[in-house]
Order: C-alpha cells, then sequence, then structure tokens
C-alpha cells in the first residue's frame, strides 16, 4: 500500500514538472501561430508579433499633409507616421485597438514615468500625460486619450489611425527617453513643470 502510494506520488510530481517545463514551449507554440495566422513576423528576441505595411518590399511611410502625426518621436519636424498593421485607408481609422491600456512586468519606475511630459519646456504646452489608465496626448484634433500596451520597457500606443511603438529607455525623475522605431536615436522628454 506504502509502496503504491509512493510510486503516485513521485508520477504525480514527475507530471507536474513535466507541466511546468512544456507550459512556456506550448504557450510560445499557440502565441507564434495566432501570429502568423494574421500575416505578422514572430520576433523572438521580444516574443511580440510583429506586423508591417508592404509596398515594393519595404516599409511603409506616407507624408501626412495634416501635421502632427508622429509628433512625440520627431525632433526634426518630418511630419512622418507609419501606415499600422491593421490600417491601409486613412479614412476608415480602422486600427485594432486594446479597450484598456495594460501594463505588463514593468522595468521602468512607473511613479516617475506616470507625469506630464515635454519636448520644450518652454514652449506653450505639454506633449503627453502618461497615465496608468491612457497616454493622453496634448492638443491633439479629437480625442486625446489613447489605450497603450507596456510590456517590460517596449510601448505601443494605439492611435486612431495608427500605431506607434517604442522602447523606454530610461526615466528618472524628470527626464524620460524614449527610442521610438524608425528614429535614429532616443528622444528626451522634459516632465511639464508649467
Amino acid at each position: 500500500m506504502k509502496r503504491n502510494r509512493l510510486i503516485i506520488l513521485i508520477l504525480g510530481l514527475l507530471l507536474f514538472l513535466t507541466g511546468i517545463w512544456a507550459y512556456p514551449k506550448i504557450d510560445q507554440f499557440f502565441k507564434v501561430d495566432s501570429c502568423l495566422d494574421k500575416d505578422g513576423r514572430w520576433n523572438y528576441e521580444t516574443k511580440e508579433c510583429e506586423f508591417e505595411s508592404i509596398e515594393d518590399g519595404s516599409v511603409s511611410e506616407k507624408t501626412d499633409s495634416l501635421n502632427g502625426y508622429n509628433q512625440l518621436a520627431d525632433e526634426q519636424g518630418r511630419n512622418i507616421y507609419i501606415i499600422s498593421e491593421y490600417n491601409t485607408d486613412l479614412e476608415s481609422k480602422n486600427i485594432n485597438r486594446p479597450e484598456k491600456s495594460i501594463i505588463t512586468n514593468p522595468t521602468v519606475d512607473t511613479t516617475e514615468l506616470f507625469k506630464i511630459w515635454t519636448l520644450d519646456p518652454d514652449g506653450p504646452h505639454a506633449d503627453f500625460w502618461f497615465k496608468p489608465t491612457e497616454f493622453y496626448i496634448v492638443d491633439y484634433d479629437g480625442d486625446g486619450a489613447m489605450p497603450y500596451l507596456l510590456n517590460r520597457d517596449s510601448l505601443t500606443i494605439f492611435y486612431n489611425d495608427f500605431i506607434q511603438k517604442g522602447k523606454i529607455v530610461s526615466v528618472s525623475k524628470d527626464t524620460l527617453k524614449i527610442h521610438w522605431n524608425n528614429t535614429e536615436s532616443p528622444t528626451q522628454y522634459l516632465e511639464w513643470k508649467n
């Protein structure tokens, strides 16, 4: 009788340890499969699904005549944006946005992150307000509240008609550096004091 209990205990322990070992592999398999089903590309380093808008074999960039898209990452005033993985028609505004912002395992100090930030402290207004519930764009035409995903230090902001991704390089008491995708160097923001 004791021997049967010992065998059952050992088998149960082996099954449990096998489940712990196999779960991440099975979970990643389903995430990769789902990503590929949506015509995405799985990035094994960041463990995220990436999408591209492809025209002539390259990532599509288009000039915005309305002036203002991608301002947060554009210190030179180039007025560019990248068409999101979901959007091919700007008039339709068909971005698949999450209902609320999601923060997962942040590697940055969120108490320092959740502030009002600006590129130019002498300018007339701030650029954005990073809140736990939204990424609020100041002086944005229409609704300035944008949902976002913060996974470790990777940031994805869901605007009405495009998606902007970047990596939070550092955040301190009064300085925030974000390296937006498709920019050469990180953009530095200062805490808005006015």
